[in-house]
């Protein structure tokens, strides 16, 4: 999911955030977020990386690997993202018990992580107007730890997501 900044509706004024220059530089680009979902326990985790390389979505998927055991096999639901594809996280899943599941071309619908996104852009993007992008990762690592206290199994081995 990209992060970046959302028009919505509220009291503010309209306009252009107001931001520093140097501020403004450090908060240019846009990143990304990698998220699992576990299905079974319903827990949301995830880490923000300033870019979606195959390298990135190595780091994400050691880091879930570590949150279950290697016996379990994980099946992992994704879009079909060329960086997704690389004979490295390909390698990886194949030695770590992962399999991968690919969605078909323009049905991101078919993924049940993507109807969360929606309430995570809501609660955490929209009407925001943050000064840099350690603002806007706290705020979502915040609304994880809400929304996995209130909702999540509290068994479930991804909740140790973000200790890894």
């Amino acid at each position: 999911m990209d992060l970046k900044p959302q028009a919505g509706m509220c009291w503010a004024q309209a306009g252009h955030p107001q931001r520093v220059r140097a501020t403004y530089r450090r908060l240019h680009g846009v990143e990304q977020f990698l998220a699992f979902y576990d299905v079974h326990g319903d827990c949301l985790a995830g880490v923000i990386h300033r870019r979606k390389t195959s390298r990135d979505v190595l780091l994400a998927w050691r880091r879930l690997r570590a949150c279950y055991p290697a016996a379990q096999r994980i099946y992992l639901v994704q879009d079909n993202l060329r960086s997704h594809r690389n004979p490295m996280l390909v390698d990886f899943a194949a030695t770590h018990n992962i399999k991968l599941v690919f969605t078909p071309t323009y049905a991101s619908w078919l993924n049940a992580i993507e109807a969360h996104f929606g309430p995570l852009k809501r609660f955490c993007i929209t009407n925001t107007d943050d000064h840099d992008h350690a603002t806007r990762r706290r705020r979502i690592y915040r609304y994880l730890t809400w929304r996995n206290r209130h909702h999540a199994d509290r068994g479930c081995p991804l909740r140790l997501f973000r200790i890894y």
